[in-house]
């Protein structure tokens, strides 16, 4: 599977790194792949989007050139306007954006709950220790003549 650095992808897609991250976080429409600290995004979905983005850049300028007598015929009640498909795909944006969202609340919430699990296994280590600490600052007469008592 072919995968490019955000960098590279950021520069096929003509957009600087920190647009393209956000781009991430915020829609979570392309899926990241961490190898440590560096992140990959496959080549093939960089490509999708490059289409995407061509797509209406092609279909505005075709619409500059039509003369305006020929312009679409009215949609039909059973063809949605461009409206409820533009509204159809900020919901999709938003959805993706909320999902991720969902995906890293739950990470944070599984590291807060194994962080709580160490801090109270800490915490018992500690109190095992004081008492342990208190019986070893006993005199050490104090320590023998109370175990043959």
């Amino acid at each position: 599977m072919a995968r490019m650095t955000v960098k590279a992808a950021a520069k096929a897609l003509g957009v600087s790194c920190e647009v393209l991250e956000d781009y991430l976080a915020r829609t979570g429409k392309l899926e990241e792949i961490r190898r440590g600290r560096r992140v990959f995004i496959p080549a093939e979905e960089v490509r999708a989007l490059m289409e995407r983005h061509r797509r209406p850049e092609n279909e505005a300028q075709e619409e500059d050139a039509a003369p305006p007598e020929a312009a679409s015929p009215p949609p039909s009640p059973s063809q949605p306007s461009a409206a409820a498909t533009q509204q159809d795909a900020s919901l999709a944006e938003e959805l993706g954006r909320l999902r991720y969202q969902a995906s890293l609340l739950e990470r944070v919430r599984a590291e807060l709950a194994e962080k709580d699990a160490l801090l109270m296994e800490k915490e018992a280590r500690i109190a095992r220790l004081e008492t342990e600490l208190e019986f070893l600052k006993r005199p050490w007469w104090r320590r023998v003549f109370r175990s043959l008592a």
